[in-house]
């Protein structure tokens, strides 16, 4: 019975309490795992960052995330550092790291994209899919469908880059 109530008291002391910092001069609450359903059927809510592990099943939103986020619809509000791999992973600020999905989409990307249709604002780094689509690019794409629109020739099949 001790053992029971020694890891609620871990648990609670994870969840509560610890602060992030996810955008400049903002703090958000953080924990190390998070378990989505339906926003907001989720635990914790969708205002803190996760530093750990992320579950979506179907879908889960969070601040920032840092580390592993797994699940049908991923999405992070502000950024994202690390793996994500679903059906859907969307990250509306900056991404860093690897996104493996049917569609990724990320704002900043400093990232390997790979997936069905893959896009970005700004992509720095590859993107492999059969659709890829970013505006400004720092990086190769490979795929069916390449458009960069920053570049000279914006759309080229099987491989496009720009530098």
């Amino acid at each position: 019975m001790k053992k029971v109530w020694f890891i609620i008291a871990v648990s609670l002391a994870m969840f509560s309490g610890v602060q992030s910092v996810c955008a400049e001069g903002e703090t958000n609450p953080a924990t190390p795992l998070m378990l989505g359903l339906v926003t907001p059927a989720q635990f914790p809510s969708d205002q803190y960052d996760v530093k750990g592990v992320r579950l979506n099943l179907p879908y889960g939103r969070c601040q920032c995330m840092y580390g592993l986020d797994l699940g049908l619809i991923n999405h992070a509000l502000d950024r994202e550092v690390g793996l994500e791999l679903g059906l859907v992973n969307l990250v509306e600020g900056k991404f860093i790291g690897l996104q493996t999905g049917v569609v990724n989409v990320a704002g900043k990307a400093s990232a390997l994209q790979v997936g069905l249709y893959n896009g970005a604002d700004d992509m720095s780094g590859v993107q492999v899919g059969l659709i890829n689509h970013t505006r400004l690019m720092r990086g190769m794409q490979f795929g069916l469908v390449n458009v960069i629109e920053s570049n000279d020739l914006s759309f080229l099949p099987i491989v496009n880059f720009f530098f």
